[in-house]
């Protein structure tokens, strides 16, 4: 017999596949672009082309992540996420089969499109399902198989780029559409979020839905506070763009913007993405040595991730996003000391002039990912999605991941050029980027240990006092 944690597990390890296609696409894709088949094939890319054929996912997984939040209200969280692996598989076995440069930007967008609804609806349904107890765990799931993926995804490509001919570059995007079958047929099992039902008015099935997984002493209590928490005049309305960014919700959506904005102004999509070409430059001459060492950063992502997979719901939230904010914009300040010291740069190379320097860089480089591995990665999204009231956290979310997945594109689209140009400015950027991060984060109330609804009213409590406040300095 299976406990109510071990079913939430499942369901959350099913799910979270969402976050596997998207790991598979970010580990693979900028080793497939290095690929020497994959030049015969389609022509070899200016750093432009590269630019735009990595980064366009990002730009219609916005546009997607935005009208996520409306479509998981009207057809349900569990139904989202189906219609994004529907969407994901679609592209990626355009993908897989596309004859020349033209296609691959359409199934790029496609993908996107798919993943952007997938990823943005996962993150809400595993935060509203799971208990408190194991809530960050259960949320942790999906950054686990993102990681998971991206170090799979590394080493599926550096596999297959000795393949002869094209299938040595398409066989990647064959495994995503496996992943995404595998999603689609799985979904039809997994159970409506009950917040969700009880918030349509399907309050029946919600209590069946609770029964499923959670104790049966339980589901009565938990059932009684998601009523409480929403308001009766408005249960059944989906909410509007215009209400999340009222006086009383404004400062939590702004906060999750904020989250989920600099988490990509890190710069870990830069890693992420372009590992062939940061190794490179910090001496790496080999094709194969910077592929190998891509998958490297893949492994130390994984090992970083599994302690807050674990340990999450013990550390809380502020504390990882804190320290591991203050040691990723270290390792990325030294970086771009380094290189603006020791780095050269020609119309068509970068080099660093110091062995030791080298050397440095590509240690601090694998610093830095696994800092963001058991922090950043993990416990920004979840708050951002813990501090947002149940009725308008699809909304919201959408929207914070649409902030995510659009400095996502713009970080991602000018990466080579900007490592071109001017090889320490990024580190610089993102560097200090990361700590105005840890300055907020410094400021954010603790959310560890408390239900979703107790969340809400601790943001409303404390705004409250912030209005009583103002009110007596007026008068």
């Amino acid at each position: 017999m299976i406990s109510s944690s071990g079913r939430i597990f499942l369901i959350a390890g099913h799910v979270s596949l969402t976050g596997l296609l998207y790991g598979l696409d970010t580990g693979s894709i900028g080793v497939i672009t290095q690929m020497t088949h994959f030049d015969d094939s389609i022509g070899s890319l200016s750093s432009t082309q590269q630019g735009i054929y990595v980064a366009c996912i990002l730009l219609s997984s916005s546009v997607s992540s935005l009208t996520s939040g409306h479509v998981s209200d009207r057809i349900s969280r569990k139904y989202g996420i189906l219609l994004g692996g529907i969407i994901s598989l679609i592209g990626t076995i355009i993908s897989a089969s596309s004859p020349n440069f033209a296609s691959l930007i359409v199934a790029r967008l496609i993908t996107g499109i798919g993943m952007g609804q997938a990823i943005s609806v996962t993150t809400v349904y595993l935060v509203e399902i799971a208990p408190v107890s194991i809530r960050g765990v259960a949320a942790c799931f999906l950054q686990t198989y993102v990681v998971f993926g991206i170090m799979t995804g590394y080493f599926i490509a550096f596999g297959s780029h000795s393949i002869s001919g094209s299938l040595s570059w398409r066989l990647p995007f064959v495994i995503q559409a496996v992943v995404a079958v595998v999603l689609c047929v799985g979904m039809v099992l997994v159970p409506f979020s009950p917040r969700w039902l009880v918030q349509v008015g399907r309050g029946d099935e919600a209590r069946q839905a609770l029964r499923k997984v959670r104790p049966a002493s339980a589901v009565d209590v938990e059932f009684d506070e998601i009523q409480q928490s929403l308001d009766p005049e408005k249960q059944q309305q989906t909410a509007s763009i215009r209400e999340i960014f009222n006086r009383k919700y404004r400062s939590r959506t702004a906060l999750g913007i904020f989250l989920m904005s600099f988490q990509q102004l890190t710069g870990i999509d830069v890693v992420l993405y372009y590992a062939p070409i940061l190794f490179r430059q910090a001496g790496f001459t080999s094709q194969r040595a910077s592929f190998l060492s891509s998958g490297v950063t893949g492994i130390v992502m994984l090992v970083c991730t599994i302690p807050a997979q674990i340990w999450v719901d013990r550390w809380g939230r502020r504390k990882p996003l804190i320290f591991g904010g203050a040691a990723m914009a270290v390792c990325f300040i030294i970086i771009g000391s380094l290189y603006a010291r020791y780095g050269h740069t020609t119309w068509d190379e970068v080099t660093l002039a110091s062995n030791s320097a080298q050397w440095a860089v590509i240690v601090l480089i694998y610093i830095f990912v696994a800092n963001f591995s058991w922090s950043w990665a993990v416990v920004g999204k979840i708050y951002a999605t813990e501090i947002i009231p149940t009725r308008l956290r699809a909304k919201i979310c959408a929207v914070e991941l649409v902030a995510n997945w659009v400095v996502n594109f713009i970080v991602t689209f000018t990466a080579p050029m900007f490592l071109q140009s001017s090889p320490s400015g990024p580190y610089y950027l993102y560097g200090f980027s990361t700590v105005v991060a840890v300055v907020v984060c410094v400021l954010m109330p603790e959310t560890k240990g408390h239900s979703l609804e107790h969340i809400e009213r601790l943001f409303e409590d404390k705004g409250s006092r912030g209005e009583s406040t103002s009110s007596s300095g007026s008068a």
